[in-house]
């Protein structure tokens, strides 16, 4: 595989393929006249539908949803591509922006994967009437990398655009889908890959329950499942971000055994107190001799008053005098 290009100049063509793509799509979820879905095509297909979440979530977890592409819930039910790995990632004008190569599972046993290096950004946005929306959108984007033994493929476009309404439960959703999966593939093939890619917005609702199981189920951190036999495996609430974590990834409270906090929050934590907190092991430190820190030379120590490795004897006193005393 070729280095990855990483210049000025690679960022900027990558950021006004993200900016130009998410404005269109953006723009095409406003048309009016777009919103009974067209026939599925080999390359292409739209959904518009107004999605009833129910008790699986509203708009903030459909689109936290989104806005993690290895989420196992969410790969499952189609909504991203099925196993993908970051080469550059940054944030520009409010949009996580990141270049990534991707993997297409075969439909068919007998099939190749597919797969593709594309720009993914994600945004959130608000309307002139002062809705709410989240934007994700999918591009190709030509590295000059090689891709072994899978068919490459080109994502054209393929975007999602969440809507809020005045009911928390309830979003307007557009998908929009253009993928050419190789000229080599069966038109039926590339029908059912792409309806499947398009219309994975109306499995959303199930992505969620799914996640919400699977983030009970296992740790949030490390992503193991507690053993009922484990005390150290089994799962507690985090005080500050209430996900649940096993005994290994949180830190236990001062004193109380209910109240914890895992290591993502108290590193948090750390790097917001850039101070030290005052303690006792502190002051000792401050108020001992150079020899006992071990960063003075011993030449450069004056008048040493400690017992130390470096100044292990004492200095010998002169010795009394005794005459006057009788002879015995």
């Amino acid at each position: 595989m070729t280095p990855l290009n990483t210049s000025t100049e690679a960022r900027t063509e990558i950021l006004a393929a993200a900016a130009d793509g998410l404005n269109a799509l953006i723009h095409w979820s406003s048309l009016v006249g777009a919103v009974a879905p067209t026939t599925a095509n080999d390359t292409a297909e739209v959904c518009r539908l107004e999605l009833d979440l129910g008790a699986a979530g509203a708009f903030d977890d459909a689109a936290r949803l989104y806005e993690l592409p290895n989420d196992p819930a969410a790969v499952l039910h189609g909504l991203h591509v099925d196993k993908s790995q970051p080469l550059y990632q940054f944030q520009a004008d409010g949009m996580a922006i990141s270049l990534r190569w991707g993997v297409f599972k075969a439909p068919l046993p007998f099939m190749r994967d597919r797969c593709a290096t594309y720009i993914e950004c994600t945004k959130e946005f608000t309307e002139a009437s002062g809705r709410r929306g989240f934007a994700r959108y999918l591009q190709s984007h030509a590295t000059g990398a090689l891709h072994g033994s899978n068919v490459p493929v080109d994502i054209r476009s393929w975007g999602v655009v969440l809507l809020e309404t005045s009911n928390p439960s309830v979003l307007h959703v557009s998908s929009r889908v253009d993928i050419d999966w190789s000229s080599h593939t069966p038109n039926w093939v590339a029908t059912m890959m792409t309806s499947r890619r398009a219309q994975s917005v109306k499995q959303l609702p199930s992505a969620l329950r799914l996640a919400k199981k699977l983030t009970q189920a296992r740790c949030a951190i490390c992503l193991n499942k507690p053993f009922f036999l484990s005390r150290e495996s089994q799962l507690a609430p985090c005080c500050d971000c209430a996900r649940r974590v096993c005994c290994n990834c949180r830190a236990l409270g001062a004193g109380d055994d209910q109240a914890t906090s895992c290591w993502a929050c108290v590193s948090a934590k750390a790097k917001r107190h850039a101070h030290r907190p005052h303690s006792k092991s502190i002051a000792m430190l401050e108020d001992a001799p150079q020899t006992c820190r071990r960063k003075t030379p011993v030449s450069s120590i004056k008048t040493p008053a400690w017992f130390t490795p470096q100044n292990h004897r004492r200095q010998k006193e002169p010795p009394v005098d005794l005459s006057y005393l009788p002879p015995l």
